[in-house]
């Protein structure tokens, strides 16, 4: 059963003290109705017991309405309740606002100027703006406690822990914030995460011809760890990396944009299953043009728009035309890993998201969670404020650096084969 707020608790015994009262009062009635009286005296008596019963009953009524319109004037039934977060604003009106850059990203994963333009982003939205939002905190700290909570991992991302940090309630009203912050970031979802149009992939190819010939992203997939064991069919979510996750598959361009995200999939889906359900194999004909292609590692089908390396096993061409083949190809694949690794180094929770999966709003949550981070890394290097080095990432950040190995034994076309063999032929030319 749902613990009563004390506000609540207060509202319920005023009521019982007004029933209490009430009953009192037709009790003293009674007993005084029973004193004997005899003419005109009588009368008066009897005048006198009901207006001071009216007067009683008036006085009990006034209270009560009392009480209950100065419940509507406050939000909580004391000055502080046990095991609540003591509330202060002490942080946000006087050290936030003088902290250094360094710090400030410490908390909010981005910097001042990045921060201002998410600000100005959302400010507008009507979910900020609606006639119960003067009830909400300021959308500066709506947004700071968002990006505080989706840069954080561990002890340091529990409900109580960001209460205590910013003095709002561990109720409610954080989930409340993230909600409205979601909300909003993902109505401008297309502004900054989207497949790029015939000019633009045209542009793609121009600037990184010397490197890959018409290549214009890299896709790859990664699993992000579960907090907790789902309660809905875990063991669809246990991957082979023995945890559990939901996998997400992403393709980026040079720039480490996200240009296309597949998101929704359980950790035990292997990633060219993802990759052979989505809008680039069913729509390919639209997405890709001309000699245009992704690259992609070993565990996804060679085919005309997905180009992979050389297996251990092949024989085709000369072994040190396929490994010099590899090693320019994955000098330039391991871009989609590096932005796997810095999209999880800005935002931690992605390293271990505390969403339990119970049911298909969780799994839509926890996928919303998910593509709200993409959309911000993209900001951020809209922004030219990547501060991260990739150096500095430890192997477990990278999304990609255990590759699956293939589905099925048919791991490659004909027609990705001859692509493959004219691009090793192009690479050799210019060399």
């Amino acid at each position: 059963m749902p613990r009563l707020s004390e506000k609540l608790k207060l509202k319920r015994l005023y009521k019982d003290i007004l029933v209490n009262d009430l009953l009192m009062l037709e009790i003293s009635d009674e007993n005084d109705g029973n004193i004997c009286a005899f003419g005109q005296m009588a009368c008066v008596k009897t005048i006198f017991i009901a207006e001071n019963k009216k007067r009683k009953e008036d006085e009990i009524w006034e209270d009560f309405t009392f009480a209950m319109v100065a419940f509507t004037e406050i939000r909580y039934g004391c000055d502080f309740v046990h095991h609540s977060v003591p509330k202060s604003h002490q942080f946000l009106q006087d050290v936030w606002p003088d902290l250094d850059e360094r710090r400030f990203r410490t908390i909010a994963r981005v910097s001042r100027s990045t921060f201002q333009v998410l600000y100005d982003l959302i400010k507008d939205d009507e979910i900020f703006n609606g006639p119960r939002s003067c009830k909400q905190f300021s959308l500066e700290t709506q947004l700071l406690v968002v990006l505080y909570r989706l840069g954080s991992s561990g002890e340091g991302a529990t409900i109580s822990k960001i209460a205590s940090l910013f003095g709002v309630s561990d109720g409610g009203a954080i989930q409340n914030m993230t909600n409205r912050i979601f909300q909003a970031i993902l109505k401008v979802r297309q502004q900054f995460v989207y497949w790029p149009d015939s000019a633009e992939r045209q542009s793609l190819v121009a600037e990184t011809f010397d490197e890959l010939p018409h290549c214009i992203g890299y896709v790859d997939g990664t699993e992000i760890k579960l907090a907790e064991k789902p309660l809905d069919d875990p063991e669809a979510y246990f991957s082979r990396k023995h945890v559990y996750s939901l996998k997400a598959q992403a393709v980026c361009d040079y720039k480490l944009r996200i240009r296309h995200l597949v998101l929704g999939f359980p950790g035990s889906v292997h990633d060219a299953r993802i990759y052979n359900n989505c809008s680039l194999v069913t729509q390919a004909s639209s997405l890709f043009t001309g000699a245009q292609w992704l690259a992609g590692d070993s565990a996804y089908k060679l085919t005309s728009t997905v180009i992979t390396p050389y297996r251990s096993t092949s024989t085709e061409m000369t072994s040190h035309e396929r490994n010099a083949f590899n090693r320019q190809f994955s000098q330039y694949r391991i871009r989609i890993e590096h932005c796997y690794g810095i999209l999880k180094e800005r935002f931690n929770s992605l390293k271990e998201l505390r969403v339990t999966i119970r049911n298909d709003e969780s799994v839509k949550f926890a996928c919303r969670w998910i593509l709200v981070c993409a959309i911000l890394h993209n900001i951020v290097i809209q922004q030219k404020d990547d501060n991260i080095d990739i150096t500095d990432i430890t192997e477990g950040d990278i999304g990609g650096e255990d590759e699956e190995g293939p589905e099925t034994p048919n791991w490659s076309s004909s027609e990705g084969e001859a692509k493959r063999r004219a691009i090793l032929t192009f690479m050799h030319a210019s060399h």
